[in-house]
């Protein structure tokens, strides 16, 4: 229900800031990177890449623009933590695969023949694990004979958060590179579920091609 009101969310903000667009043609963003997530509940860190792909809407008068997009992200940093669920405890010790979407406001700045951008980014953050033992909260659907339908399972869980960001990009021409802090407060929709200390900071680096 949370996603589908964050989705919902960016799709309004997305259909306002079609207005704002005049002569200039849109842009789209391709980005990829290294990222580094800190957590008390890891026993393992390692830096995981990641990729997406953003659309940049034209800049208003103030020379601030919008972006619409998404990354995916994997490391071998290892997650070890115990998930409650229905009065229990289910150790969980997984890899970091990492899915997330959303908005960013991002404010350009001239220097002599280059662009800085400041940006301020509001998403929504997917960690996706190994579910091992934790219960189903609907029995898992087969295939019977009659029934052409196929069930993929993929035997994963997930925990979703807020990931709340601010960096800064630098261009030469259509080439950029950036870096940004994030904060993402898992325990915000899940203090019954996960322990404490399962909320975590990353840094990015990026490298960026619009086109």
């Amino acid at each position: 229900m949370k996603t589908i009101i964050i989705i919902l969310f960016l799709y309004c903000v997305g259909f306002s800031a079609q207005n704002l667009e005049s002569k200039n043609p849109k842009h789209s963003l391709i980005e990829t990177g290294v990222f580094m997530s800190f957590s008390n509940l890891k026993v393992k860190d390692h830096i995981g890449f990641y990729g997406g792909y953003w659309y940049r809407y034209t800049a208003d008068e103030t020379d601030t623009h919008l972006e619409l997009g998404t990354n995916f992200g994997y490391s071998k940093s290892l997650y070890d933590f115990n998930y409650g669920k229905n009065g229990e405890l289910f150790p969980i010790r997984s890899k970091e695969f990492i899915w997330s979407f959303g908005a960013r406001m991002v404010k350009e700045f001239d220097l002599k023949n280059n662009k800085i951008e400041w940006i301020t980014e509001l998403s929504m953050k997917n960690l996706f694990f190994d579910e091992g033992d934790i219960p189903q909260d609907e029995p898992r659907k087969t295939m019977d004979q009659d029934d052409q339908t196929i069930y993929i399972d993929t035997h994963t869980a997930s925990l979703s958060s807020l990931k709340i960001g601010q960096g800064v990009r630098f261009w030469k021409n259509n080439i950029g590179f950036g870096v940004q802090a994030s904060y993402i407060p898992y325990r915000l929709w899940y203090r019954e579920t996960i322990p404490k200390g399962v909320n975590s900071f990353s840094f990015e680096m990026s490298f960026n091609i619009k086109f």
